[in-house]
């Protein structure tokens, strides 16, 4: 017999069924799918829509899953900047505003600023109810807890500084994500996709999504490519976390930017903007070339259909024609991917961390909970 989570997932996944429709799909009592419907609409989860028309007696009407006005907000969390968006349950930016910063700031310095931006995204909603709250960070997180592990990458963060943060200023549901993880759901199709997604910016990271289901691994850092050990340009360069000949030190704009320096780059723009200096030109021909083999294992070992390619540099054609010439000539025919630049670009990451968060929050076994306490998200 379904639960209430699972009758409301059900209602969901159909886009609203009459309680006729209800009945034969789970082969409840009445008495039983009244109640269950009584108590989802009293938490605001569910509403009756329109008529499906006249049935020999009372008009039938359509049961619908009750998402009007309920939204997400999102905060990706980058290097340098931070994205702060609210969203629709789908994942589409209804609002958004941008924020410069440094994560080797601090936590206060980071999120006071970023939570002040989304309190003030949120505030200027009419009517709305926000469901979730999803961030997103560069680095690897406890996918039970949302804490950060193993912070190279957010040097002096306390490993609960961000769930404690949004909770105490929000008090919603709280999802927080590797920001490279989160873009890769937010690019997939379908739920039936495997994909490949790798955000090359001042950083490089990588998230894997099988079958819709992002792949953690049992320390939860699976995807994390930037650290693996490869092969390139003597000698080999330190990287952030200590060691030596890194992905991240050979390929990453840090790294990129650190070469390019003499020939007076100082930022990501600077190398957008001059694609055709030699010194560019070469850097980033090297830089795909690097990542293109490392990809090439991955690619083999987890066959995606497709290779997305994300951030400031990811999206460049030289570093996708060039990760791509790598991936083609080093995998067999039929374990060739399509390799591409993200079209997406900014929106992956909100649209991956709003449905990683509707999927936690409206999931059966969290509804259940939630219709034991009487409460319901989004107010």
């Amino acid at each position: 017999m379904a639960s209430h989570g699972s009758l409301l997932a059900l209602v969901r996944e159909r886009g609203g069924l009459s309680r006729r429709q209800l009945l034969d799909e789970t082969g409840m009592s009445r008495g039983t799918l009244v109640g269950r419907l009584d108590a989802l609409t009293r938490l605001g989860l569910v509403y009756e829509a329109e008529s499906l028309g006249a049935t020999g007696g009372r008009r039938a009407r359509r049961i619908r899953f009750d998402d009007r006005g309920r939204v997400v907000l999102t905060v990706g969390i980058g290097h340098t900047h931070a994205r702060v968006s609210v969203t629709d349950l789908l994942g589409s930016e209804l609002r958004r505003a941008d924020l410069p910063l440094h994560v080797d700031a601090g936590a206060d310095a980071v999120l006071g600023p970023a939570l002040d931006l989304a309190e003030k995204l949120v505030a200027a909603g009419q009517a709305e109810r926000l469901a979730g709250v999803g961030v997103g960070v560069p680095a690897a997180v406890d996918p039970h807890t949302g804490w950060v592990l193993h912070p190279t990458t957010l040097p002096g963060w306390e490993p609960d500084a961000v769930v404690t943060a949004v909770r105490s200023r929000f008090g919603r549901p709280v999802v927080v994500e590797n920001d490279a993880r989160a873009a890769a759901v937010g690019e997939c199709r379908s739920d039936t996709e495997t994909l490949v997604a790798v955000k090359v910016a001042t950083g490089i990271g990588c998230g894997i999504v099988v079958g819709g289901d992002v792949l953690r691994g049992a320390a939860g850092v699976a995807g994390d490519i930037g650290h693996v050990r490869v092969a390139g340009p003597r000698p080999e360069p330190v990287c952030r976390c200590g060691r030596t000949g890194c992905l991240a030190a050979h390929a990453s704009g840090r790294a990129l930017l650190a070469r390019l320096a003499p020939h007076g780059f100082r930022t990501l723009a600077d190398v957008v903007a001059d694609l055709g200096h030699p010194a560019v030109r070469s850097g980033l021909a090297e830089a795909a070339d690097v990542l293109g083999a490392a990809l090439a294992t991955t690619v083999t070992t987890v066959n995606p259909h497709r290779v997305v390619l994300g951030g400031t540099l990811g999206v460049l054609p030289p570093v996708v024609d060039g990760v791509r010439a790598r991936v083609l000539d080093a995998v067999t025919e039929r374990a060739r991917p399509a390799v591409e630049a993200s079209t997406l670009g900014g929106r992956a990451t909100p649209r991956g961390l709003a449905r990683l968060v509707v999927r936690r929050v409206f999931d059966p076994d969290a509804v259940d909970e939630l219709v034991a306490l009487g409460a319901a998200p989004g107010g």
